[in-house]
């Protein structure tokens, strides 16, 4: 996710990919609880997070209203995508969501978070 960001990628576009994959799964309403809650859960470590809300839209409302600072801006949408994935883990099971997440971030794996192959017969 970092790495994304350090390429000077825009850091909500994050989001945006995790919705194109994950809705496939758990439905646009679906993605809309998982972001409301990770926006929650990162609000607990990041304050400036508790006046910014997740739109219907699965979007990461009122962060550049709310911050200014570029880094902290990053700070707190890395924050809200990390809470995301721990909650989609704990939602269908860190394999399935790892295998999601390499469709979102191909490059973001390194072979020690892959998954090891299946023996071909």
């Amino acid at each position: 996710m970092r790495a994304c960001v350090a390429r000077g990628e825009d850091p909500e576009r994050a989001t945006a990919l995790l919705k194109a994959c994950l809705v496939n799964v758990v439905g646009p309403a679906g993605f809309d609880v998982l972001i409301a809650r990770a926006v929650v859960l990162a609000g607990r470590s990041h304050p400036f997070l508790a006046g910014i809300a997740a739109g219907p839209d699965g979007e990461v409302k009122g962060l550049r209203e709310a911050v200014r600072d570029p880094s902290a801006i990053e700070d707190g949408i890395v924050a809200v995508v990390s809470h995301l994935i721990e909650v989609l883990a704990v939602l269908v099971g860190e394999d399935l969501a790892m295998r999601l997440l390499r469709k979102v971030w191909p490059e973001g794996w390194s072979a020690a978070t892959a998954p090891p192959e299946e023996e071909k017969e």
